[in-house]
């Protein structure tokens, strides 16, 4: 590692003095999941990555997960569990990720006050919750959880920087990885990303297919050009939804599940065994951010997506009542 040109003993003097209240997500304001979270964090040194292919020296942290509100105790109560105490960091891992996030962004703006310019990475989270006896279906869900977040979080990363185009994730954002990897799914995946620009949508449209047989979730995003910095806060909380969808699916292929092949009628397609499962997933996480049930996720998505599915509102109705029933 290369020497500070500030003294880690006082940087760390200064940090140990704060505990910074946060967000397990937090993107241009928006709480995702409303768990808020007390960290301290120590400085360790500085190491050169790579970033978007260039050499780019980083501060590196140690980040350390502190006692909070009993709700949110519980939850990363629920992290600890799974990841242990003590959980090392390097560019290939998902643990904690959107905390690590936030704090990235939290830390590199802090530095500038000692003149110290370069960006703040995590190495290591020491999550320092008591653990107590969990329910396991718990720890499942905040798994697979946390591969959404990992994936939301790269795709928001490039439409707030690109305008337009077409990408391969994770292979575009990082020199490190062609293909996404998670020890919660068997295959690995990647995601072809495209982004429209059009005034003939409001806000934004979403449309998403998995490929099981090329093991691609393919994401078209068209956006109003006009409008685009405004509906960051839905088009987050809609890609928590789809995600979550598109990831079902593939839980479905590794558990070999047969596909049908797709029905031309709209509501036999909708009410597939696979289709409602995955439903089921996708509202569920966008009622868990949003503090909302399940049935007005569900007909908000209907009631936006006319175009798209093309239900009448009887049939509609149809299909809400037996996603409903599956809960």
């Amino acid at each position: 590692m290369k020497d500070l040109d500030f003294p880690i003993e006082r940087l760390n003097s200064f940090f140990d003095k704060h505990i910074f209240e946060v967000y397990g997500l937090d993107e241009n304001g928006i709480d995702a999941s409303n768990i808020p979270l007390n960290i301290k964090i120590q400085i360790t040194g500085i190491k050169e990555y790579i970033s978007l292919g260039k050499e780019t020296p980083f501060i590196e942290y140690t980040l350390y997960v502190l006692p909070h509100k009993e709700y949110s105790n519980v939850y990363y109560q629920v992290l600890r569990k799974h990841f242990g105490r003590e959980t090392d960091i390097n560019t290939r891992s998902d643990q904690y990720q959107d905390i690590r996030w936030v704090m990235n962004d939290k830390v590199s703006q802090m530095l500038k006050y000692f003149s110290i310019n370069q960006p703040a990475i995590c190495k290591k989270v020491i999550n320092e919750i008591e653990p107590f006896k969990l329910n396991e279906s718990l720890i499942v869900e905040s798994k697979y959880n946390s591969v959404v977040r990992n994936i939301v979080r790269d795709i928001i990363y490039f439409f707030k920087h690109q305008k337009e185009g077409e990408f391969r994730l994770p292979e575009d954002l990082s020199s490190e990885k062609d293909e996404y990897s998670f020890p919660q799914i068997n295959n690995d995946f990647s995601i072809d990303l495209n982004l429209i620009l059009s005034d003939d949508v409001d806000t934004f449209e979403i449309d998403a297919d998995y490929y099981n047989e090329e093991d691609i979730i393919e994401i078209t995003i068209v956006s109003n050009p006009n409008k685009k910095n405004e509906i960051l806060q839905d088009l987050l909380k809609e890609l928590n939804e789809t995600i979550a969808h598109e990831l079902q699916h593939i839980k479905q292929h590794e558990s070999g599940y047969d596909f049908p092949s797709e029905p031309k009628a709209p509501l036999k397609y909708y009410t597939q065994e696979h289709e409602l499962d995955a439903q089921v997933t996708g509202f569920k996480r966008r009622a868990k951010i949003e503090k909302r049930s399940i049935e007005s996720v569900a007909k908000e998505w209907f009631s936006k997506n006319v175009k798209k599915h093309g239900l009448n509102q009887n049939q509609v109705d149809i299909v809400i009542k037996k996603i409903l029933e599956r809960i």
